[in-house]
């Protein structure tokens, strides 16, 4: 067998809108839910080689970068392991794949190495660990089919095989939007309907334009979206009357963002982050941090027009600030440092018009 070599990334994703309103079957209750979300070139990344065995069985390395967390095994060991935790999400993915593969990887004919980089921090509420596993399947998947995944063609049913799997994991229901930011990217809207979901990315120029406008900054402080979802799940299903208006007002605040964005009224758009990220905040306690409010006080200082709100399920993470006209280089600069003069770290980025890419080496 001649060496293989396939290399895959996939964005993770600011959510500007409507993030919890992506978790089955909350957004059924809800009247045309909508997700707003934009691809960041903080990618996930994966790296499949496989060549023919110099051992009598065949070895399996799987490796976490990030984590610094390796595992070797045999073939035949792959259905009993128990993985740490920082490789679970990589084991069962390749056993999935194994299965799908002809002629089976079992017979210990060949080593596979498998290795990750996520870039973002973890828990940063950018979607990090759905991407990786996008990455992940899209590597994985090429292998074991010999053909590239196609995410225009084959995007749906390899997100519903991520949700499955990562929902294993976590053990509480996934949220849908962060794999949709990873396999298409770009600045979209996801309509959550029964059966499927429709999909529409916005033009690119107004991608550009979005970008001048937006500044991200990690808290420092990690945080598990599992656990904030779950509790705002149960609320939910448990027909508390509060969480389901403010999750009603949510909603509408995000189509009228949609609508803001395509129409590039750049002030109006600050306004209606603001005024979601102020509904959010109430949904439970800590869901902001006294260091995010003290970030956000320091730029509205300078800067009374900014908005912005945490990425994800919030309690930490990464948050975001928006301004309805782009600073310049020198007020990026200064408030910047202000605010990294409090113990948080800016995170630069550049927005990306594609979601999942491979490629053979």
């Amino acid at each position: 067998m001649s060496s293989l070599k396939i290399f895959s990334h996939a964005p993770t994703r600011i959510d500007l809108a409507g993030g919890t309103l992506d978790i089955w079957p909350i957004y059924l209750f809800l009247k045309d839910a909508l997700t707003l979300n934009v691809g960041i070139n903080l990618y996930a990344e994966a790296v499949l080689e496989e060549k023919k065995t110099a051992s009598a069985k065949g070895i399996i390395t799987l490796r976490s970068e990030d984590q610094k967390t390796e595992l070797k095994l045999e073939w035949d060991e792959l259905e009993k392991i128990q993985p740490h935790p920082t490789l679970e999400l990589h084991v069962k993915f390749l056993r999935y794949f194994a299965k799908q593969k002809k002629p089976s990887p079992s017979a210990g004919e060949s080593d596979l190495f498998l290795s990750t980089l996520a870039r973002s921090p973890a828990g940063a509420g950018l979607g990090g660990s759905s991407t990786l596993s996008i990455a992940i399947v899209g590597a994985l998947g090429s292998w074991a089919r010999g053909k590239s995944v196609d995410p225009a063609q084959e995007g749906e049913r390899f997100i519903e095989l991520v949700r499955d799997v990562e929902t294993t994991v976590i053990r509480v229901p996934a949220g849908l939007q962060d794999y949709y930011g990873a396999m298409y990217g770009g600045l979209q809207t996801i309509r959550w309907m029964p059966v499927s979901h429709q999909r529409e990315s916005l033009p690119l120029e107004i991608l550009s334009e979005l970008e001048k406008r937006l500044l991200l900054f990690y808290s420092g402080q990690s945080r598990n979206s599992g656990i904030n979802n779950w509790a705002l799940f149960k609320g939910y299903i448990d027909r508390e009357s509060e969480v389901q208006n403010k999750f009603a007002k949510i909603n509408d605040t995000t189509q009228k963002l949609l609508n803001a964005l395509k129409n590039r009224l750049w002030r109006e758009a600050g306004a209606l982050i603001a005024e979601e990220w102020a509904i959010r905040k109430t949904l439970a306690p800590g869901i902001t941090t006294p260091e995010i409010d003290e970030a956000f006080q320091i730029a509205s200082r300078s800067f009374p027009d900014v908005s912005g709100k945490i990425c994800g399920a919030g309690g930490g993470g990464c948050f975001f600030f928006y301004f309805p006209n782009p600073l310049t280089t020198e007020q990026r600069t200064r408030l910047i440092a202000a605010v990294e003069a409090t113990g948080v770290r800016h995170l630069p980025f550049q927005t990306v018009p594609k979601g999942l890419e491979i490629r053979n080496a």
